[in-house]
């Protein structure tokens, strides 16, 4: 009879001890990107983007949902250049993070804020030459097919050119089959 109320009391205990675990892992869960992009109203960002440079040449440009909406992958082609990127929410320093990578050696870093609808990415490249950019690209709504992307060259101090560099607009494209 003893053995029978130490078992029953330890598994007592082991239920108790494993709700406790689940309720608190659940309460300290890292909020997803997706969360925030939704509350930001950012959704509209995410899709298939195709524009044309000045000079005639394609420009695609993809954002697109991984790992259950914790991270968000950038890839961006125009010409013989391409960047890939990982999006993601970084919570001990309350920042959404984009690392990048390029075709010619290339790499970067960069934060995400929110401009009112307008979404920017202030972000500092750096060529294989060692060469350093900083610029940021405000993207903004046109329409449910149209986003404009407007580069600006950022100051040391993190502020913005008053005026962009340039400014393009990407149109939505259908997602392409998968195979």
């Amino acid at each position: 009879m003893n053995k029978t109320k130490i078992s029953r009391r330890r598994n007592i205990f082991l239920f108790v001890a494993a709700i406790i675990f689940i309720i608190t892992s659940g309460a300290s869960a890292q909020q997803k990107l997706g969360d925030l992009v939704t509350e930001g109203g950012f959704d509209w960002l995410v899709g298939n983007w195709e524009a044309t440079s000045d000079e005639g040449d394609k420009i695609e440009l993809v954002y697109k949902w991984e790992l259950d909406k914790y991270l968000m992958t950038m890839t961006l082609k125009f010409g013989d250049n391409e960047y890939r990127s990982m999006i993601f929410y970084k919570p001990a320093e309350d920042q959404v993070v984009q690392i990048t990578v390029d075709n010619k050696g290339g790499t970067g870093k960069g934060i995400w804020e929110p401009d009112g609808d307008k979404a920017v990415l202030k972000h500092e490249h750096t060529s294989a030459d060692w060469q350093t950019n900083k610029m940021a690209f405000v993207h903004s709504k046109v329409d449910a097919k149209t986003m404009k992307w407007e580069m600006h060259e950022m100051y040391s101090s993190g502020e913005l050119s008053s005026y962009p560099n340039f400014t393009i607009e990407f149109k939505r494209q259908k997602k392409a089959a998968k195979k």
